[in-house]
C-alpha cells in the first residue's frame, strides 16, 4: 500500500513506512555532536519529526539497545566568519551515546517507543559540552479499509544550528503527528493528517516557535503503480511574541510505487497568506517531494525537496521562507557501506505588512558529507569513519565554512 499522503512530506509518513520518528544524531551515532535538525530538512519543520531512530531499518519485536563512542574534529566550532569579525576556533569532541528501542507488532497493530541520550565533551570550548536526549512513541494501525499512524516525541538537543543564525543553542522540541487513510473503493482513497511542533530555544536571544498543519486529499489510483488527486492544506506559524501567520490553499498530490525499487511521494500547493495583524502577502508555493530509488541490493539513491515558511526565531514579527534540497547515495562494497550526501538550503526573510522591524540578510547553506562503515570484531560492532564540509554564504558577518571528520564505533545488544 502506498504511504499516506501528508501535507509536508516523508518525515511524517505512517509508522510502517518511516519508523519511529525521533530526532537522532545526523551521523547515525547517538554520541556524535550534530546540528539539530540536520541533515533532513530544517528545524521547526511542522511536518513533524526528524528522521527516526528506526527509519530504513528492519526492527524485530522486543527490546534492543545500541551504544556508541565517537571522536570528532571540527575546524570551526563557533561557526565564526573569521578575521576581522571573529576568529575561527577548532576543537576535538568526544561523544558517548545510547539508544533503547522497543517494538511490538501484530497483524494490524504496531506499538513502539525509544529513548536516546548522548553526552559530548569539548576539549577547548568546554562551555559547549553537554547532553542531548529524546523519547517518543508510535502507534500504527493497518487494515485493508483504513490505516492510521500516531507519533509523538519530545527531545532536548544542543549544538551550532544554521536555523538559529549558526549560533550554539539548546532546543527543546515537542512534536506530534496523526495520519489517516481511508479506502472508499479499490481506486479511491481519502487521506488526512494533522501535526504540531513546539520549539523552545535557550542560549541566545531567541523566541519560542509554534507550527500547526492540517491536510486533506482525495486520491485516485490512476494505475496499479500511481495515484494522484487534489487536496487542501492549512498551516499556522507563530513565534511568541510575534504575530501569527496562517495559510490555506489547494494542493495536488502524486504518489508512485514500484515494488521496493522506486517510491515517490509528492505534494505541490499554493498557499494564500494572512496575518493576525490584518496584513496579507502574495500567494506562495509550497512543495514536498520524497523519492527513493533502490537500483539493486548493492546501491540506491534518495532525493528530498521541501519548500515552506517558518517563524523566524531571532527577528520579532518576521518569518523565513525555506527551500531545502538533499540528494543521498549509498553503496555496498563487500562488507562495508558507503554513504554520500549533498544538501542545499536557502533562507529568505519575510516581514508582514504593517509590521515594524528590520530585515536580516538572506542565507544560502551548502553541505556535503561522506561516511564508510563496516562490521568489526567478529561482526559484533560497527565501525565508521565520516567527513563533512559545510558552508554558509550571507553577508560578511554571517558567512562561514567548516570541516568535520572523525571515527565512531557502535555496538548492539
Amino acid at each position: 500500500m502506498l504511504a499516506v499522503l501528508l501535507s509536508l512530506g516523508p518525515a511524517a509518513l505512517p509508522a510502517h513506512a518511516a519508523g519511529v520518528v525521533l530526532p537522532t544524531a545526523p551521523s547515525g551515532f547517538s554520541g556524535q555532536p550534530g546540528e539539530p535538525g540536520e541533515p533532513g530538512g530544517f528545524p521547526g519543520n511542522p511536518s513533524g519529526l526528524a528522521p527516526g531512530a528506526w527509519a530504513g531499518e528492519e526492527i524485530l519485536d522486543g527490546f534492543s539497545f545500541d551504544s556508541s563512542l565517537t571522536g570528532t574534529y571540527d575546524s570551526n566550532v563557533t561557526r565564526s566568519p573569521g578575521p576581522p569579525y571573529a576568529p575561527t576556533q577548532s576543537d576535538f569532541i568526544l561523544g558517548l551515546g545510547g539508544n533503547l528501542k522497543y517494538l511490538s507488532k501484530s497483524p494490524n497493530w504496531t506499538f513502539g517507543g525509544n529513548y536516546r541520550g548522548s553526552y559530548n565533551q569539548y576539549f577547548e570550548q568546554t562551555d559547549f559540552s553537554g547532553y542531548s536526549q529524546g523519547t517518543g512513541v508510535v502507534v500504527n494501525y493497518d487494515s485493508p479499509k483504513i490505516s492510521a499512524a500516531l507519533t509523538a516525541g519530545i527531545a532536548y538537543d544542543q549544538g551550532s544550528n544554521t536555523y538559529y543564525n549558526s549560533s550554539f543553542v539548546q532546543l527543546t522540541t515537542v512534536n506530534s503527528a496523526l495520519s489517516v487513510r481511508y479506502r472508499f473503493s479499490p481506486k479511491t482513497f481519502l487521506a488526512g493528517n494533522a501535526s504540531q511542533s513546539f520549539i523552545t530555544a535557550s542560549g541566545g536571544n531567541y523566541v519560542d516557535t509554534k507550527a500547526y498543519d492540517l491536510g486533506l486529499a482525495a486520491l485516485w489510483k490512476y494505475s496499479p503503480l500511481t495515484e494522484l488527486g487534489p487536496g487542501i492544506r492549512y498551516t499556522y506559524r507563530e513565534g511568541n511574541p510575534q504575530t501569527g501567520r496562517s495559510t490555506i490553499g489547494p494542493t495536488l498530490s502524486l504518489n508512485y510505487k514500484l515494488s521496493k525499487k522506486v517510491t515517490m511521494n509528492s505534494r505541490v500547493g499554493m498557499d494564500f497568506v494572512s496575518y493576525e495583524t490584518g496584513g496579507s502577502a502574495d500567494p506562495t508555493l509550497s512543495a514536498s517531494i520524497g523519492l527513493n530509488y533502490q537500483a539493486s541490493k548493492l546501491w540506491g539513491m534518495n532525493l528530498s525537496l521541501l519548500r515552506d515558511t517558518q517563524a523566524n526565531p531571532s527577528l520579532a514579527g518576521a518569518f523565513y521562507e525555506v527551500n531545502a534540497l538533499r540528494l543521498g547515495y549509498h553503496r555496498k562494497i563487500r562488507r562495508a557501506i558507503l554513504n554520500l550526501g549533498v544538501g542545499y538550503r536557502t533562507y529568505a526573510t519575510e516581514i508582514p505588512q504593517n509590521t515594524a522591524g528590520y530585515s536580516t540578510p538572506d542565507r544560502d547553506y551548502f553541505n556535503i558529507d561522506a561516511s564508510l562503515g563496516m562490521p568489526v570484531f567478529a561482526n559484533t560492532t560497527q565501525a565508521r569513519v565520516f567527513v563533512s564540509y559545510r558552508d554558509q554564504n550571507s553577508d560578511a558577518q554571517n558567512s562561514w565554512d567548516a570541516v568535520r571528520f572523525g571515527l565512531g564505533i557502535s555496538r548492539s545488544f
